[in-house]
């Protein structure tokens, strides 16, 4: 696989480790990483602002996105099921600036090869 199938593009299922925090190097709102897993860029509405922050990272690349209190619903789309699987892992949804980091575990690319199977 070449350096190009590596990067997030469109309709690739990409597994996360999530966790956020408080703080800088804080992750005292999560026990532990929390794994994720979605299809890049399969909404009706175009990316969302966290697939922005995604578009075009490799395996294995973190990244860390402030945010200020009430946004961390608007990253995923206001509403939608993505919010809803992170917040109930958190403690709490503080009232106060938080930091998510997401680790990249793994990039699957499909094609018309790709056993079904494999698609989960």
């Amino acid at each position: 696989m070449n350096e190009q199938e590596k990067t997030i593009g469109s309709l690739m299922k990409i597994s996360l480790l999530l966790e956020a925090g408080t703080g800088a190097h804080q992750t005292d709102l999560t026990a532990e990483p929390i794994p994720f897993e979605f299809i890049f860029g399969a909404g009706s509405q175009g990316l969302s602002p966290f697939e922005f922050e995604l578009a075009g990272k490799k395996e294995g690349d973190k990244l860390s996105i402030p945010l200020r209190p009430g946004e961390l619903s608007g990253l995923f789309r206001s509403g939608g099921w993505c919010f809803f699987h992170i917040a109930r892992r958190l403690y709490k949804i503080p009232y106060a600036p938080i930091k998510l980091s997401a680790k990249i575990k793994a990039l699957i690319k499909f094609n018309s090869d790709t056993p079904a199977r494999n698609i989960k």
